[in-house]
């Protein structure tokens, strides 16, 4: 005996399944106690509608994302640098608003970048009638001959009318005690390491990794002996060139960091040149060849930038920039990888690299 159909319009048994039924398809149920189930009305455009619309949203979020990345990428990489009024005061100690000492801070290794960032912020707190005097926290072992010099031609004008303390960290060394030597008074810590009067030439040789690694010639064409002096596709630097660059960039750079601690400390020209052999002095034996004023901390300097602009109390900032959308990305505005050798890298490499340089930085 085969089992009834269901009556029409009645409903599954409770605990049975349905099965949809095709338009046109007479309902076969495949298993028994399974019912029949016809389709919902226009359900597969809906089901079709809902995807595209998914993916329409989708793509909207991602062209939308691309064009603020692009529009931040415009304003980090288009501007030519940072004003002024990009720099936030951050507090350091508290006093009254009227009343406030400027912290600069002079940190790593000191370059062009370095000097005009510097520079904005000794712009900054010249015109702040409210900042009485600044402080230069300094932490560099030195750099580059013009970066360091442009830094303390800046601290002597722009800051002219401000006493300006210099306060030596870990290190102030070569370019970084030269910068120091503009400042009124200078404060060394007992372990600073500061001195380092001298300059350093590096010059780069690739010769022998273009030739024998790369298998590449270089063939330099000149009109003038000393134009391509020194030649960083050459073998060795010759004696006649080495006096030359000794002469030419080296003794100039020498002389010059010797008159301005000269100048600055009030020594005589012998006097320094008894030190300038480059040797590294900490704090105390600093201040006793005369070198640095006072071994104290951050908080002597304070104290003396408070006498020098005669307040009893000050508001003590700092400058800083406010974090950007990149930084917190970690999107790096410079290239760091040196296998992308660009002609201005090829340029830098080619350059003599003259420093005021504490090499054991």
């Amino acid at each position: 005996m085969t089992d009834a159909p269901p009556p029409s319009g009645s409903s599954p048994a409770p605990g049975s399944a349905s099965v949809p039924l095709s338009r046109g398809t007479a309902c076969r149920a495949p298993t028994p106690g399974t019912a029949c189930r016809a389709p919902t009305p226009g359900g597969g455009r809906v089901g079709v509608l809902a995807i595209l619309a998914l993916v329409f949203l989708g793509l909207s979020l991602v062209g939308n994302m691309v064009l603020l990345v692009a529009l931040i990428a415009m304003a980090e990489f288009g501007g030519s640098g940072y004003t002024e009024d990009a720099y936030l005061e951050r507090v350091v100690e508290k006093g009254p608003s009227s009343r406030k000492i400027a912290v600069i801070h002079i940190e790593g290794i000191i370059d062009e970048s370095a000097a005009r960032s510097l520079r904005t912020q000794m712009q900054r707190a010249a015109r702040d009638g409210a900042v009485k005097a600044v402080i230069l926290r300094i932490d560099s072992p030195g750099g580059g001959l013009t970066a360091s010099d442009m830094i303390h031609h800046d601290v002597k004008t722009l800051l002219a009318d401000k006493p300006v303390i210099a306060a030596m960290d870990s290190v102030a060394a070569s370019g970084g005690y030269y910068i120091a030597c503009a400042a009124d008074r200078i404060v060394a810590q007992q372990t600073t390491v500061t001195g380092s009067i001298g300059v350093i030439g590096e010059f780069f040789f690739l010769s022998g990794l273009l030739k024998d690694k790369l298998g590449i010639q270089i063939v330099t064409l000149k009109m003038g002996d000393q134009k391509d002096w020194p030649n960083m596709f050459g073998a060795d630097l010759p004696p006649e060139q080495r006096q030359y660059l000794m002469d030419s960039l080296l003794r100039p750079g020498y002389d010059r960091f010797v008159d301005i601690v000269a100048e600055s400390r009030e020594m005589k020209r012998e006097e320094v040149l008894r030190l300038a052999t480059g040797r590294i002095f900490m704090g105390p034996e600093a201040r006793s060849k005369g070198l640095v004023d006072e071994v104290g901390y951050f908080d002597r300097a304070v104290a003396i930038a408070k006498d020098r602009a005669g307040i009893a109390e000050a508001r003590v900032v700092e400058y800083v920039l406010p974090l950007r959308l990149l930084d917190i990305l970690g999107v790096q505005s410079k290239q760091t990888n040196l296998l992308s050798l660009t002609p201005e890298k090829l340029a830098g490499l080619a350059s003599p690299r003259v420093m005021y340089l504490w090499t054991g930085y």
